[in-house]
Order: structure tokens, then C-alpha cells, then sequence
């Protein structure tokens, strides 16, 4: 085999890897900021968690009506739309004048997301050099890393800028032509199929229904720490005084950071015993955070955040390996599809159902049932472990 060919994915690869990470930088941005569009144009908790969710929904719709976007059209190609949309998306948000536009871009933001996500991880498990797992390791942490720094910068911009819900945005789209470069020069290494279908229907089989079901449940655990921080991070940390836009996306980067820091030390773990630990942590963390949200400790609230973030990181990935061992070869990528409406469709049903229940009653309402959730999650993950998980799982 020549250099040339031994080369010629990296262009591809280095690009997919710089979207991955941009676009979640994108798509945690808001988060910090969500204080700022409710103090400027009089918004409820109820509406950040509509904003928010605007942002799921629209992943989860491009996923059942264009999952096979990548597979008729090519990875590069719709790698490069996506980069493309992210653009319209980011020029929305930044010009958002009103709620429905913050709206609006948020759903943009979603279906450019949905589209890297899906083409980016089958163009990195296709064609990395160091094989299928390397490729989704890849995925993972590009994905955790943009998602811990999304918020962190967003914070330090609105806190440094005259332009708090403008700055952010333009920062993020002068990122956008690293990714976009890569991707032009590059070559497209899987051929296109033409007569694939845009729209796939999604079946599970009827004989991994019981297992899948507590991949399911274990993704619920990452998502309530990814919805309750994403979309309500400002007010978690304002119960401990920290009331700063840069405070607040330092506390949210630092779950996503766990997040993060975990995927590299999970490789080696059972999948059940990932997701046990995951969802158990989960729960600690959360109680910890109700404590020291009571109380206004800072520095309770900052362990109790990291748990929660950790153990999001273990639920992670110890379903998407589950989801991987026990879907059947030929269709893997259909029942992973499955697994991400699921995941992204929780994602967005626990910011819409947090923000009225922030209005009712309390954020630590709302991080008290965290942890009693995460508990009964544990409960069932131990249960159906026993009965519907092979011991080499």
C-alpha cells in the first residue's frame, strides 16, 4: 500500500474530529447565557426550557427522516452541509432579536448536529487508521471535549464582551473554517450509495427488547445531568452564590468535563458494571447537590457536580457499549440510530418538564428528583442485568 493511500483519510479524519468538536462548543453555548434572554426579554423558566428543547426535538426529527443522508450522498458531503447549516444556525442565534429566533436557531443547531453526529461517527469508526474502536473513542471525546468547553468559553465571553448574546456566537464562527478546510481538500474513503433510502424505518428485534431496554434506562441518567445542566446550569449555580455568567459556565464545563475525563478509564469496564456505577453515582451526586444547594456550599456543590458528571460519563458509555454488543452485525447502525431518538428524545423532555417545575417549586425540587430517579434507574439496571445480560456483557 502506498503513502499516498495511507494518508489520504487523515484530511477526512482531522475534519470530522473539528466538527465534532465545534459543534457541540455550538451547541452548549446558550447555556450560560440563558439568564441574559431571560433578563432581556422577560422569558419563564418554562421558556428557556422550550429553548432548549427546540434543540433535541430537531436531532431526533433529522434522524428518522434523513438517517441515511450520509449513506446516499457520502460522509464528506454531508459533513460539509452540516458545517454549512451550523453557520445559518450560529448567524440566527447571534442575530436573535427575539424568542422565537433564539428558537429557531436552536432547531438549526440541532439538525446540523444531527447531521455531523451521525456521518462523523461512521466516517471515524469507517476509516481510522487504528480500527473501529479507536474511531468511536475519537467520536466520544470530540463530542465531551466541545461539549465541557461550549459553556466555559460562552461564560468568559458574555462576562468580557459589551455584546453578551452576540460575542459568543461570532466567536464559535470563526472556528467553523478549520473543520470546512480539512473537509474541501479532503477525499471521500467509503463510496457512496445511491439507492439508499433517506427516510429508514427503525425496527428493534424482538429478542433484544429486554436488554435494550436497560441500555434505554442507563442513557436516562446521562441525559437528566446533560438536560438539568444544559438547560437550568445558571440556576444550580446561583443557588451558592454564584451568580456570574462566567461562574455558571465554569460549573456546567466542569460536569462536562467529567463527562469527559471518564470515557479513557471506561474502556476496560463490563458494560453493566459501567452503567451500575454510572447510575449509582449519579444519584450520590445528585443528593449532594440538593444538599448544597440547601445550604450554599460551594465547594459540596462542585464534588457533588463532578459525581454527577463522572457518572453521567459512565452511563454513556457503558450503554452505547451495551447497544453495540447486542445489536446484531448488519444492523448495528440502525439500532445505535434507535438508541440516539431515545437519548435525544429524553434529553429534551427533561428540559421541558424541568423549567415548570423550576417555576412551581425550586431547582433543588428539581435536582432532589433527579436523584431519586437515578436510584430507581440503579435498581432496574441491577435487575435487568441479572435476567437479560450474558455474563460476558
Amino acid at each position: 500500500m502506498s503513502n499516498r493511500t495511507i494518508a489520504r483519510p487523515w484530511p477526512l479524519l482531522l475534519g470530522t474530529t473539528t466538527l465534532l468538536f465545534v459543534v457541540m462548543v455550538a451547541s452548549f453555548t446558550p447555556t450560560p447565557l440563558y439568564p441574559l434572554y431571560q433578563m432581556e426579554w422577560g422569558l419563564t423558566d418554562g421558556s428557556i426550557g422550550v429553548a432548549f428543547t427546540a434543540y433535541p426535538t430537531s436531532v431526533v426529527l433529522t434522524l428518522i427522516f434523513l438517517g441515511g443522508l450520509s449513506d446516499r450522498f457520502g460522509r464528506r458531503e454531508t459533513l460539509i452541509i452540516a458545517t454549512v447549516v451550523l453557520g445559518v444556525a450560529l448567524v440566527v442565534l447571534a442575530a436573535a432579536t427575539s424568542f422565537p429566533i433564539l428558537v429557531l436557531g436552536r432547531f438549526i443547531q440541532g439538525v446540523a448536529a444531527a447531521m455531523a453526529a451521525g456521518a462523523g461517527a461512521a466516517t471515524l469508526m469507517e476509516s481510522h487508521p487504528g480500527g473501529v474502536a479507536r474511531g468511536a473513542f475519537v467520536n466520544t471525546m470530540s463530542i465531551a471535549g466541545g461539549s465541557a468547553f461550549g459553556p466555559l468559553l460562552a461564560g468568559l465571553l458574555a462576562d468580557a464582551t459589551a455584546l453578551p448574546l452576540v460575542a459568543p456566537y461570532l466567536v464559535i464562527m470563526l472556528m467553523l473554517p478549520v473543520p470546512f478546510i480539512f473537509l474541501i481538500i479532503s477525499s471521500e474513503v467509503v463510496p457512496k450509495a445511491r439507492d439508499a433510502r433517506l427516510v429508514r424505518p427503525i425496527r428493534l428485534p424482538r429478542n433484544i427488547w429486554a436488554a435494550f431496554s436497560i441500555a434505554a434506562a442507563t442513557v436516562l441518567g446521562t441525559n437528566l445531568c446533560m438536560g438539568i445542566y444544559g438547560s437550568f446550569g445558571s440556576n444550580i449555580a446561583a443557588s451558592v452564590g454564584w451568580s456570574s455568567e462566567a461562574l455558571s459556565g465554569l460549573l456546567v464545563s466542569l460536569v462536562l468535563f467529567m463527562v469527559a475525563a471518564v470515557q479513557p478509564f471506561n474502556r476496560n469496564l463490563q458494560p453493566k458494571i459501567s452503567m451500575f456505577v454510572g447510575l449509582a453515582s449519579c444519584a450520590t451526586g445528585w443528593a449532594l447537590v440538593t444538599v448544597a444547594a440547601i445550604l450554599g456550599i460551594v465547594p459540596i456543590m462542585i464534588i457533588g457536580s463532578m459525581i454527577v458528571g463522572g457518572g453521567a460519563g459512565l452511563c454513556l458509555m457503558g450503554s452505547a457499549a451495551l447497544v453495540g454488543a447486542i445489536s446484531p452485525f448488519n444492523r448495528r447502525a440502525e439500532i445505535y440510530s434507535l438508541y440516539l431518538v431515545v437519548a435525544f428524545t429524553a434529553l429534551g423532555l427533561t428540559a421541558l418538564m424541568s423549567g415548570p417545575l423550576i417555576g412551581l417549586v425550586s431547582i433543588t425540587a428539581v435536582v432532589m428528583a433527579a436523584s431519586a430517579i437515578c436510584a430507581v434507574l440503579t435498581l432496574y439496571v441491577i435487575f435487568g442485568s441479572r435476567r437479560w445480560i450474558v455474563p460476558s456483557y
